[in-house]
């Protein structure tokens, strides 16, 4: 494959020789408008002095970077530079950036043998594997994009998108998603490419925006020709969205992205639950959450109440909750709740004030009980038998009602939607207990013995989304 030939030949000159910077703490969410005149080097590094090796025909310089008329320039001249007949520019991100959503709106230079890029990148200069997303525009056809990830210096690749427009001639967004086992490109807000599994990259990354030229490789960049002018890429804004962090912009694709999921507990993804631990929910609760009651074994999740005191609770108990905020769509898990007074097993959404509920009461778990919460106050509960054994709970939340479904069945709505919850989320697994709510839950009783609430699988699937799984109730 004479293209991935020349893609490796590329990246591996690319960063062997690139200063490593010293490596910083993960960055907020930003949006960079460039609209101050001037480059913020707090955010930036100009690279200056050097070249990727010998495919480059081009030395970096900083003198080919400017800020003006509210865009980043980057520029290939035929200006001399170090031991190089050209001269080519790059600035990147001082911080490392981690899942998330990465975004530009980029003006491509045009010239065969060039190259305008955004993209990320880590790798054996900075002391980490090679990990790397990227959007190249090749100056031979802007036209088209090439996008394409690299793990651990395998490629995935790379695969050409047909642009909307002649990205040379006019402004095009570029956006890219990077989720746990996911990534997505976006251009102008339309999907253009997903990668999953063992093609998505694990590693915080450097962002980049570069424009550079070779002599060498012409069987994918083509043969270079310098056009008798200086080219230049333009980018009018660059962002990038801390996964669980909300856009920042109006049309950012940060806006509109699903996070559905599928986890079956092969291990548990600590990139997508947060643990419990260390606390308790106030003076209802008889135990503290102890990360030690949450383990993953044979493909479930198990959730324990053990008699175990910690601080001033005699019990502990466990609770895992998603690290980000989900929204309408549908809800599933199969799972098999506890026996025993005075316990609880649940799987629910929560936010302040609001909440949507499926619980397993120990008093009594031969039913679920269904409920939502409007600012502390219940709506629509209703109680619904159960078989014994593991059971498929799910709800569907829209706008106007919450559905709710057991194995599959369609068991109890909530329509009210003056009430309903209206607010993103997080969504919890957990089992406790309580000595005080006996009008709920039933006296407490000590168990005698460590209780296990099992969960086989648990889904997430946003409006919109195909279905994820046979037998999903998003597939009806």
């Amino acid at each position: 494959m004479p293209r991935l030939t020349a893609i490796v030949a590329l990246v591996l000159g690319l960063f062997t020789l690139t200063p490593a910077l010293p490596a910083a703490a993960a960055s907020p969410s930003f949006i960079d408008r460039f609209d101050s005149g001037t480059l913020d080097t707090t955010r930036w590094y100009v690279s200056d002095g050097w070249n990727n090796g010998a495919h480059q025909n081009c030395q970096f310089n900083k003198n080919n970077v400017r800020v003006a008329s509210g865009a980043l320039t980057i520029t290939f001249d035929d200006k001399a530079y170090g031991d190089r007949s050209y001269s080519c520019a790059e600035v990147q991100s001082r911080a490392r950036l981690g899942y998330g959503t990465f975004e530009t709106r980029m003006k491509a230079g045009k010239g065969s043998g060039l190259n305008s890029a955004f993209f990320s990148y880590i790798g054996p200069v900075h002391n980490q594997p090679w990990d790397e997303i990227d959007f190249e525009v090749l100056g031979k056809d802007t036209a088209k994009v090439e996008v394409n990830s690299w793990v651990n210096g395998t490629s995935s690749g790379g695969f050409p998108v047909t642009l909307p427009a002649d990205s040379a001639s006019t402004y095009v967004d570029f956006a890219y998603v990077w989720e746990p086992g996911r990534l997505r490109f976006f251009v102008n807000g339309q999907l253009a490419k997903t990668l999953t599994g063992a093609q998505v990259p694990t590693h915080e990354q450097i962002l980049f925006a570069q424009i550079w030229g070779s002599d060498t490789l012409s069987s994918w960049m083509g043969p270079f020709t310098y056009p008798g002018h200086p080219v230049e890429a333009s980018y009018d804004y660059i962002a990038y969205t801390k996964l669980g962090d909300p856009c920042q912009f109006s049309g950012s694709v940060a806006c509109s992205v699903t996070t559905s999921f599928v986890d079956d507990f092969d291990t548990l993804d600590t990139s997508r639950w947060y643990i419990s631990d260390g606390w308790n929910n106030g003076a209802k609760q008889n135990c503290t959450w102890d990360r030690q009651q949450v383990a993953v074994s044979g493909g479930m999740l198990n959730l324990s109440f053990a008699k175990k005191t910690i601080g001033d609770r005699q019990y502990a108990c466990a609770e895992i909750q998603s690290r980000l905020r989900l929204g309408y769509g549908t809800y599933e898990a199969r799972l098999k709740g506890v026996a025993g007074s005075g316990l609880m097993s649940a799987m629910f959404t929560y936010v302040t004030g609001e909440a949507i509920d499926i619980k397993v009461m120990g008093r009594d778990p031969s039913k679920v009980k269904l409920l939502a919460w409007d600012d502390t106050a219940p709506l629509g509960e209703r109680l619904v038998p159960v078989p014994e054994g593991f059971v498929d709970v799910g709800m569907v939340w829209s706008a106007t009602k919450v559905d709710f479904y057991v194995n599959g069945t369609k068991v109890h709505s909530i329509t009210d939607a003056t009430r309903l919850p209206k607010l993103n989320a997080n969504l919890f697994l957990n089992i406790w207990g309580s000595d005080t709510l006996t009008e709920h839950m039933g006296p407490f009783t000590d168990p005698g013995k460590t209780l296990t609430f099992q969960v086989d699988r648990v889904a997430y699937t946003a409006p919109g989304v195909p279905c994820q799984f046979t037998g999903s109730i998003a597939c009806a």
